[in-house]
């Protein structure tokens, strides 16, 4: 009898060992897959966030265009094309030292109405020397029977423009002037221009282009 029961309590521990085991091994397995889970999603959002940040700083080339509303970040400023207009760029060059210039076309209905110049090439030094640049250009032979006449001064943002209105044998256009004072020495010269020649034209005062104007943050 002793025996018996001897027997029969060495089968019941015997099965509960077996379900113990099964136990943690299924909590193992568990652990596991949740932590495989786990890193599967982290590598997903890292390589989300990689994509995200590479396409931000994606550098801005020639022949690049778009709609608004889109910021672009050059070596010389950071503009948000305002909804509503369409951009192009139409040349962008700059050493390391971020130095060069870059023009970018504007315009609606597909049509390019204006451009926006941002320049440490011009030999400037004040707003009164950015505005003279602008007609100098402008005299030069293509526009060597031009006439320019001198606004008044406007404030977008925090950038102070002056007006400079201008014709000739082409056409004519208006130009927003503004001129930034780097700590390098290597001072900027903005130029906002719209053709006013142009059938679609685009005044330089039209709500679109004055959000240009203000968005625009020379560095």
């Amino acid at each position: 009898m002793k025996k018996l029961a001897a027997i029969l309590l060495a089968l019941v521990m015997t099965a509960s060992l077996a379900a113990c085991d099964g136990s943690s091994e299924s909590s193992g397995t568990k652990e596991t897959s949740a932590q495989s889970s786990a890193s599967a999603t982290s590598e997903v959002k890292a390589e989300e966030t990689t994509v995200e940040e590479t396409t931000a700083s994606a550098e801005l080339k020639e022949g690049d265009s778009g709609e608004g509303e889109k910021t672009l970040d050059s070596a010389f400023c950071t503009v948000t094309i305002p909804e509503g207009l369409q951009y192009k760029i139409n040349f962008y060059n700059h050493d390391e030292d971020a130095l060069g210039t870059i023009e970018i076309d504007f315009g609606k209905k597909y049509t390019i109405e204006g451009r926006l110049e941002v320049s440490t090439t011009r030999m400037i030094s004040s707003l009164d020397d950015a505005v003279n640049e602008c007609i100098r250009v402008r005299n030069l032979d293509t526009y060597k029977e031009g006439k320019s006449e001198i606004g008044e001064e406007v404030t977008y943002g925090d950038t102070t423009y002056k007006v400079v209105n201008m014709s000739h044998e082409n056409g004519a256009e208006t130009c927003l002037v503004s001129y930034y004072k780097r700590a390098d020495g290597k001072d900027i010269y903005v130029e906002i221009k719209t053709n006013q020649a142009d059938p679609f034209k685009l005044p330089v005062d039209d709500p679109l282009v004055q959000k240009l104007a203000k968005s625009a943050v020379y560095k």
